[in-house]
């Protein structure tokens, strides 16, 4: 792959298994991201002990490869494109920086941000605060021997230790999924890795994949002066989407300067010159800088012992309510965030990792919150996601298209949000936007809602709580937003919603 990162140590040499002393666990954690983090710090607040194995950096891919790098990459490119649709500062920024966006953006400064950001991809902070709430940190490569038994293996030596565990939670996380296309691994491309840590904008950036995570870094690249092509094997970007947010993003990613190469199918990709020349199944040749391969994920579970007890790597696991592995005898292995692929986000990684925590507190014969669920709920109809593009997009719930194949009678609600006296003019006097809800006809309860436009992250959240409540529209009728803000979006949908023949 391309060396234009940063030297990252990925693999710490702090807290090596050779420091162990104790070999008995109430809880053994494979995999120190977020969602491992927060079943560690639940349980060992608990009185349990918790020993958290991670073989890389502690804050796993969100921390240091994914989420915080790169919208450290794209708030300042957010905020520069917000502060030229004002008045006053939009002219003043034209007058002193010319009409790119990129224009305003220091480089250096850019490559710094980002850098505190990740804390230099140094992970001694964080496996500190651990311990201060009771989490014993040790970096090696965990794998499970026999029923509660795993053996931690160092990764700069033949040495290993074998732990003993009341209870294992699989929290490893995923990783790149990388295409068998001919030529690819020689020619040093890039994954999302090397492109939130490199310290250069290449001139033509190549990214494959048209997902959340590909469009994202088309949006940063493109901004910071790449040319950029977005290529997918699909019909159209951002396939998990509402079609009329993809488009929005689609024609947005144009307007940007992104060529965007749909139905295109990779044969062929070969480095040379510096260069790297992909070759498609219908003979067309494109010649770039660099690579990017943003083809999605797959559940980082191969090789950490799962096939000695009849669960298949590679794919995720099978879980129960509580998070544990079905078919495990006694309960006593869990799987949680991208390693069961009920969410594949961090938000909802965190959230099971809550769920798992509890379920082993209580487990345990400790008093749990009262009133918090050990069992988790239906809700792979109620994940949160958005995409931070130009414009942001944020959906939660179902579609209309989803709610139909249920065989639940229901309609969209749709309005504008942007145009001059709207409360979005004062956020950007070129606001355009939109938002939708989904509402089931016969109850009025909210399923599902999407929101288009700058700053929409912030909105749907309480579309979430609507949703996971059961709330009507009707009731959020009296739910007041504050005007002039962007939630006024909200008081435009119950408009709607009155106005509608139900």
């Amino acid at each position: 792959m391309s060396q234009t990162r940063p030297d990252i140590e990925a693999h710490p040499k702090h807290r090596r298994i050779g420091n162990l002393t104790q070999h008995k666990w109430d809880v053994v954690i494979l995999g120190g991201g977020p969602t491992g983090q927060t079943a560690a710090v639940r349980i060992a607040g608990a009185g349990l002990s918790v020993l958290l194995v991670e073989r890389e950096l502690a804050g796993g891919e969100c921390q240091n490869w994914a989420c915080v790098p790169s919208k450290a990459l794209l708030r300042p490119l957010e905020i520069a494109s917000d502060a030229r649709a004002v008045g006053g500062i939009q002219e003043a920024l034209a007058t002193k920086h010319g009409k790119g966006k990129s224009d305003v953006i220091d480089l250096q400064g850019l490559w710094g941000f980002r850098d505190r950001a990740t804390f230099n991809w140094n992970d001694m902070g964080n496996s500190e605060m651990l311990e201060q709430l009771g989490v014993v940190v040790v970096h090696g490569s965990g794998s499970l021997q026999s029923a509660q038994k795993v053996v931690i293996k160092d990764w700069y030596s033949d040495d290993s230790v074998d732990i003993e565990a009341k209870s294992v939670v699989i929290a490893t996380g995923s990783e790149s999924k990388i295409p068998p296309v001919n030529g690819l691994t020689d020619a040093k491309f890039w994954t999302p890795r090397e492109a939130v840590s490199a310290r250069e904008v290449p001139p033509h950036l190549v990214i494959f994949g048209a997902g959340p995570v590909g469009s994202e870094f088309a949006t940063i690249y493109s901004q910071l002066g790449s040319r950029v092509t977005l290529v997918t094997t699909g019909a159209q970007i951002l396939p998990g989407m509402v079609s009329r947010a993809a488009k929005t993003v689609h024609d947005s990613l144009i307007k940007m300067g992104v060529e965007i190469r749909v139905s295109a199918h990779a044969t062929e990709v070969q480095r040379r010159e510096g260069k790297v020349i992909i070759g498609f199944s219908d003979g067309s040749k494109l010649e770039g800088t660099e690579m990017l391969i943003a083809t999605g994920r797959k559940t980082r579970t191969t090789g950490i012992g799962l096939a000695a007890f009849g669960i298949q790597e590679a794919v995720p696991v099978a879980v129960d309510q509580h998070m544990r592995a079905e078919d495990i005898a006694d309960g006593w292995l869990y799987a949680i965030g991208d390693t069961n692929g009920i969410g594949n986000t961090t938000h909802m990684g965190m959230y099971e990792a809550t769920i798992c925590a509890q379920h082993i507190i209580g487990k345990s014969g400790k008093t749990i919150v009262p009133g918090t669920n050990t069992a988790l709920p239906q809700l792979r109809d109620t994940i949160p996601q958005t995409c931070f593009t130009e414009p942001q997009v944020s959906w939660v719930g179902q579609s209309l298209a989803q709610a139909t194949e249920k065989g639940i009678e229901a309609k969209e609600i749709s309005v504008e949000t942007g145009g001059p006296g709207t409360h979005s003019y004062l956020y950007a006097e070129n606001y355009t936007g939109w938002a939708q809800w989904v509402i089931e006809v016969k109850t009025g309860k909210l399923l599902g809602a999407v929101f288009v436009g700058k700053g929409v992250a912030n909105l749907l959240h309480a579309s979430t709580v609507a949703i996971v409540g059961g709330m009507t529209w009707q009731q959020m009728l009296h739910a007041v937003p504050s005007f002039p803000t962007l939630s006024e979006a909200y008081n435009l949908l119950v408009q709607q919603s009155l106005s509608t023949e139900w």
